[in-house]
This record gives C-alpha cells, sequence and structure tokens, in this order.
C-alpha cells in the first residue's frame, strides 16, 4: 500500500513538474539573443545591432530599406501588444479581439475614418516615405512570423493573434494619433456648452485667459446638439483612457543658448508626454545617407526627437485651431453646401464582434467631414453636425520627418517643418556651432464666411482674423538665450513662450542640474495665494493646521513624492470642483467629468481668479441664502482636501505618499536632455513608481538616468555592450 502511494505521489508530481513545465513553455516570450546571429526574413544584406549598457540600440546597415526593417522587427519586439492596440484602435477592429465592449470605440474610429484617410492618402506619399514604410511594416511582420509560438503573453492570454502591418498601416496610426494628441475636440465641446447656458460674459468671468470667445447671443440652440455631442465626447474619452494619452499634459519642452548654463554648452530638452512615459524606444540609425539618434515612437519609423550630428530637434505638442464643428441645414436627406443641395457621402462599414453578433454601420460625410449622431429634426430648419479636421486634408509628415534626418542648418530645418501639420507642435532646433531657434507651423482650417460653426473658442473670432492661414512662425538665437514651452504657463507665455526661465529660475545652472531638477511650476505660482488666503486660525481642526503648516513648508523647486505634493494636488482638484461643480452640474450632468480633463486650461484661470479677487463662480449657486467669496472657497476646499486624505489614507500625515494617491501617470516622468558639442550627448532622467520589495505594498519613486552616446562603435564595444548580427535567411 505504501508502495502504490509513492508511485502515486511520484506520477502526480511528475504531471505537475510536466504541466509547469509546459506552460513556461507555451508562455515564454521570443526575446532578442544575448549575442551572436538572429536571421530576419527579407534582409538584403548583414545588420549590425549593438545593445548598449542602458538597453538602447544601435543599428548600422548598408541599405536604408535593412535600416528600417531591422528598426520594425526590434520595435515589434518589444512593443508589438501596444503597437496592435493602436493599429486596432487605428483601423476600428477592437471589437473583433476583445468583444462587445470596445464596439462604441471602433464605431467612432471608423466614423473619424483613421483606415479611410490612409487608404486615400497612400498614393500621394513620396516614394522614398513609401519604401521605408514598406521596410519598416516587413520587420514588424517578421518579427510576428518568425515567433509565432513565442509572441508576448498577453496574445496566448487573450486568444487573439497580432494584425499583420502594411505600409498604409503607419499613416492610420500617425493620424490617430494627431487626432489624440490634440484637446480641441473637449475644449470645443465643453466650452460651447458653457457659452449655450450662459453667455460670453459669465464664461468670461470665470475664464478670463480663455481668448477668442464668439460674441453671439445665447442660447442659440437651448441643448438640442448636446446629446450628439455629449455621445461623441463619451467615446473620444473612452478612447483617450484605452490608449493612456491625458490632453493635459503633452509634456514642455526648453532651450539654452551656451551663456544660460555654466557648462557653457547650448543644449535642448523635454519632458515626454505622459503617453510615451513606456512607449517610445531610444535608437541610433546609420546608414548611407542616414546617421542619426533619439527617440521613436513605435508604429512610426522617426526619429522624433533627437540629432543627426549637425543638428538636434524636438517637438512639443501645443493646442490648435484646426477642428471645428459645422452645422449644416438637411432636407429630403440632402444638406445645403453653399448654395446647392449635395447628397450625402455614405460608406457602409462591417464590424466583427467577438463572441458576438457583427453589426454594419452607415457613415455619412459632409464635404467638410463625417456627421456625429443623427439629424437633429427639432431644428428648423433640420440640422446636421459634422466635424471639420485640418487630417481630412493630405500632409506628408513622414517626408518632413526623413527630411529632418538629412537637415544641415536653419533653413533645411525649417523646410522640413513646412510638412509637420499634424499633430501641431513647437520644434526646438540646436545645432554643433551653438544656434538655437524655435519653430511652428501655423496652418488653420480653410472655412468660407457663410459656414454656420458651433461656437467656440477660436481665432476666427478675431477681428482681423482672415482664413486660410499657413505661416511657419520662427524665432532663432532669441536674445535672451532661453525658449521654454510648458502648458500649464499658457495664459502667461501664450504659444511659444520666448522668456526669462519661468521654472528654474534666472540664474544659470549646470545641465546636471537642470536634468534632475523636478519644480512644480503650479505650485509655484499657487503656493502665495494659499499662502495669503489661509489663516491657521480658519481652520478648527489641528490635522488641517499641521496640514498647512507641511503645505506651506514645501520647496516647490524640487518635487519629491512626500506629503505636500499628495495635499496640493489633492487640494487643487478640491479646488476645482469649489468652483465650477456647481454652475457645471446645473448646465448638463456630463459637464463637469468632461470639463476637468481640461486642467491645463483650469489651472491658468484658476490662478487668475486669485489674483484678482472676487468672481460669481466663486458663490455656490445651489446655496442661495449665502454668498460664498474667495476666501470661503479656499479655507473650504483646504479643509474638505485634508479630511478626505484623512479618511481614505491614514489620520498620520506622513502615511500620505504619493504612491497609491497620486496616480502612477503624474508621478512617472521622462525627461531628456541633448547637447551635440563637442559630439552628441542624448541624456535621460526616468521617474517611476517601482515595489519596496516582493513582500512590501509600499510603493518608493525609482530615479534613473541613461545615457545615449552615439558616433563611437569602437567605444560602445569596449564597455561591453551586446553584439548582435541580424542576417538574412541563407539562400536555398
Amino acid at each position: 500500500m505504501k508502495r502504490t502511494t509513492k508511485q502515486l505521489i511520484y506520477l502526480v508530481l511528475s504531471l505537475l513538474i510536466a504541466g509547469i513545465g509546459g506552460l513556461w513553455f507555451y508562455f515564454q516570450e521570443a526575446q532578442l539573443p544575448r549575442e551572436g546571429a538572429l536571421e530576419i526574413p527579407g534582409l538584403k544584406a548583414p545588420v549590425e545591432l549593438l545593445i548598449d549598457n542602458d538597453g538602447f540600440y544601435h543599428l548600422s546597415a548598408r541599405y536604408s530599406a535593412d535600416l528600417y526593417r531591422a528598426l520594425g522587427y526590434l520595435h515589434a519586439s518589444q512593443y508589438l501588444p501596444r503597437m496592435d492596440l493602436f493599429l486596432r484602435t487605428a483601423n476600428g477592429t477592437l471589437s473583433e479581439v476583445f468583444g462587445k465592449e470596445y464596439l462604441e470605440i471602433d464605431i467612432y474610429t471608423r466614423t473619424i475614418g483613421f483606415a479611410e484617410l490612409a487608404d486615400d492618402f497612400i498614393g500621394q506619399v513620396d516614394s522614398t516615405v513609401l519604401r521605408t514604410l514598406a521596410a519598416y511594416s516587413g520587420g514588424i511582420n517578421s518579427f510576428i512570423e518568425k515567433n509565432a509560438r513565442h509572441l508576448p503573453r498577453t496574445f496566448k492570454l487573450k486568444n487573439y493573434a497580432p494584425s499583420h502591418w502594411r505600409p498604409v498601416d503607419c499613416l492610420a496610426v500617425q493620424r490617430l494619433l494627431a487626432w489624440s494628441l490634440s484637446d480641441q475636440l473637449v475644449k470645443n465641446i465643453v466650452f460651447y456648452k458653457l457659452l449655450e447656458i450662459y453667455g460670453p460674459e459669465k464664461v468670461r468671468d470665470g475664464f478670463p485667459t480663455v481668448k477668442n470667445l464668439p460674441s453671439a447671443i445665447f442660447p442659440m440652440y437651448n441643448t438640442l446638439l448636446f446629446s450628439n455631442l455629449n455621445q461623441l465626447l463619451s467615446s473620444h474619452l473612452d478612447l483617450l483612457n484605452l490608449l493612456n494619452i491625458n490632453i493635459s499634459d503633452f509634456g514642455s519642452g526648453w532651450v539654452l543658448a551656451a551663456n544660460q548654463n555654466t557648462n557653457a554648452i547650448a543644449a535642448l530638452g523635454s519632458d515626454l508626454p505622459t503617453f510615451m512615459n513606456d512607449y517610445h524606444c531610444i535608437v541610433e540609425l546609420h546608414a548611407p545617407g542616414i546617421h542619426a539618434g533619439g527617440i521613436s515612437i513605435p508604429g512610426v519609423p522617426a526619429i522624433l526627437c533627437g540629432h543627426n550630428f549637425t543638428i538636434g530637434w524636438n517637438r512639443v505638442i501645443r493646442p490648435a485651431d484646426n477642428l471645428e464643428f459645422i452645422l449644416t441645414p438637411v432636407l429630403n436627406n440632402r444638406y445645403l453646401h453653399g448654395n446647392q443641395w449635395l447628397d450625402f457621402y455614405t460608406r457602409s462599414e462591417n464590424i466583427c464582434i467577438r463572441n458576438g453578433r457583427d453589426t454594419t454601420i452607415t457613415v455619412r460625410k459632409t464635404n467638410f467631414g463625417p456627421l456625429i449622431g443623427p439629424v437633429i429634426k427639432e431644428l428648423t430648419p433640420q440640422q446636421a453636425v459634422s466635424i471639420h479636421w485640418k487630417g481630412f486634408s493630405f500632409s506628408d509628415e513622414h517626408k518632413g520627418l526623413h527630411q529632418l534626418l538629412a537637415a544641415a542648418n536653419w533653413d533645411a530645418f525649417k523646410e522640413a517643418l513646412q510638412r509637420q501639420v499634424l499633430p501641431t507642435a513647437e520644434w526646438d532646433y540646436l545645432d554643433i556651432r551653438g544656434n538655437i531657434g524655435t519653430a511652428r507651423l501655423v496652418s488653420d482650417l480653410e472655412l468660407s464666411h457663410n459656414t454656420t460653426r458651433i461656437p467656440a473658442p477660436s481665432r476666427y473670432y478675431e477681428p482681423d482674423f482672415r482664413s486660410p492661414v499657413r505661416h511657419l512662425f520662427c524665432n532663432f538665437n532669441p536674445i535672451n538665450g532661453f525658449i521654454f514651452h510648458h502648458q500649464t504657463s499658457q495664459y502667461f507665455n501664450k504659444d511659444s513662450s520666448i522668456c526669462n526661465d519661468p521654472v528654474y529660475g534666472d540664474q544659470p545652472m549646470s545641465l546636471e542640474t537642470l536634468l534632475n531638477a523636478n519644480p512644480n511650476p503650479k505650485a509655484r505660482g499657487l503656493l502665495p495665494f494659499i499662502k495669503e488666503i489661509i489663516n491657521p486660525a480658519d481652520l478648527n481642526r489641528p490635522l488641517h493646521r499641521q496640514a498647512l503648516q507641511v503645505l506651506t513648508g514645501w520647496n516647490c523647486e524640487n518635487y519629491p513624492p512626500g506629503p505636500a505634493v499628495v495635499i496640493f494636488e489633492t487640494f487643487l482638484d478640491k479646488l476645482y470642483e469649489k468652483t465650477y461643480r456647481d454652475e457645471l452640474d446645473l448646465s448638463d450632468p456630463l459637464l463637469y467629468e468632461q470639463f476637468i480633463r481640461l486642467k491645463h486650461e483650469i489651472f491658468p484661470n484658476i490662478l487668475y481668479l486669485l489674483q484678482t479677487g472676487e468672481s460669481s463662480w466663486f458663490d455656490n449657486i445651489r446655496t442661495p441664502a449665502t454668498v460664498e467669496r474667495r476666501k470661503d472657497v479656499v479655507v473650504d476646499a483646504f479643509a474638505e482636501a485634508v479630511d478626505f486624505l484623512a479618511k481614505k489614507y491614514s489620520p498620520n500625515i506622513a502615511q500620505w505618499r504619493a504612491g497609491g494617491i497620486i496616480p502612477d501617470d503624474q508621478i512617472a516622468k521622462t525627461r531628456f536632455l541633448l547637447t551635440l558639442a563637442p559630439k552628441p550627448h542624448l541624456c535621460f532622467y526616468s521617474i517611476r513608481l517601482q515595489r519596496r520589495n516582493i513582500i512590501s505594498r509600499e510603493n518608493v519613486i525609482s530615479p534613473i538616468q541613461r545615457q545615449l552616446s552615439s558616433g563611437d562603435p569602437l567605444k560602445l564595444i569596449r564597455d561591453g555592450v551586446r553584439i548582435v548580427s541580424l542576417q538574412p535567411p541563407p539562400t536555398r
């Protein structure tokens, strides 16, 4: 009996070990070899891959097509699940693999038509760019096919296969990114609804930094447009959540002349947008006619921020007037365009739904763009709402990015930027001679004067504005030697901010200090008003007074993840809520949650209101018997913030740590700094939340500093890099 029991135990253990081994093998993910050779189908000649000690890639190829095929393979090896998510989002095929939960996003992206736009544009793309896109897509597909059994475990856990890529897919993903990296859709809808309910004067009182409001008489359409706009905005916010894109955090950028730092070297740098913190690849590319290094986004075969050994560049996303909602009269299923009644352009789209019944949608378009929602029959005449966006017209951003790789001076840099229509961005410049500059292509929508737009803040309401506008705004070697861009500062430094250093002070510092500096510009602006308005005697509880002491004693020139940061961010949220929520909730129950996505717009307005004294927006309209003033709102917001933290987390202020309270994406950041002289150095400073250890649930801030050294492969080899030879398969 004992022998039988032992045999049974051995059998069970053997089966268990075999099962674990089988699962381990099944979920094993393909990895680049540490050294040696790796065959990649489609290569014409070997490509050398060096992986340095910081994990950055250095690719050197005999042919440019091989270079981009290898880049596609590398991107897929590191980021394939996220790349597939962006591709399926752009093409509207999320429901095909994730089910009905994603149907509304698919309907939304197919209505905007990113894939259709890409199909329309592919024939107009520069032939060199087209070959690059083909090689890059081929590299992605080579990884998928070569590692079909060892793809990232995401695909096995969710039981679906990644999409193969085509050159046209790179265009669709680029248009999706351009659409998502803009606050215009949210801003236009939110402020139209505010204008419709409260009129321009009340809106100007609450949002004094928002310029170019219409002077029309409201209400114009009452709330009849709200349903269509809310449905659109709901899908749009779901899309942003899916892609982890925060329209209030598109990063910042700056350029320093040599006389503005103690190292006496010209430099440029940036904080990356939130979604790029864990979605970027650092790479050096070398092939005939190409030698560049910097940051690339998987799905886009280009260097977005980097250098070509002669010039350096950086892109900072900025708000722009490139989207409008158009109202069009409808009669007998035709729409009025100018003085002609035209048929809608229609197309049918079949959407496959995993574990569900397929559905078919019909997209209708005017000459401006796609219709959103049904025709509004309550208006006379009946009206259709369509979206007009700059991205519906062809522009060859990929060509501009390729031109940057060969640009040798300021003029060539500006020529490349003439193609950078979307997303709207300010491009910073640096060269080996120490010159600095910034440029931004302003390319507004073209609209006739008799076009009816849904009213929202827009340059079209400027008295002297004439459409269309296409102008390259430039500033080369500014006198003060400093260029700065930051969304939080947009009220004080509108558009391109050529100014004294508003964040880091006016005293030169070392580049090392600048790279590691972590100031909080919002706290710098707001803390003086907190100290002025809140007196400890205004606070009833000892915990409130203790929290005030912690906050007012905080050196906001350094942004540690301690209790002061938690108190400040929580207080700011409560201040927004107490100032604006009552009016917004009464106008539309969905409006505040939509509005709060525009924190980069809200903050300068709050700061302005506190600076100028009293405002009708401080008064809570739900309590007509009481008139709340600035001091009441600020003190109450602070007390509520402290009470919230004490109740939800701990009555001990020392326990209020950023990890677990402030969202990770508000803590994590990636900053880079580029110098070109005497040779290119691209340094990176990252902050990430990491668990202290396997047992502890406590998250701690982990700073990491890394460097991309370009142009010296022998030094890299001496430093002990991994060397992988990417080989074409042997001919048979």
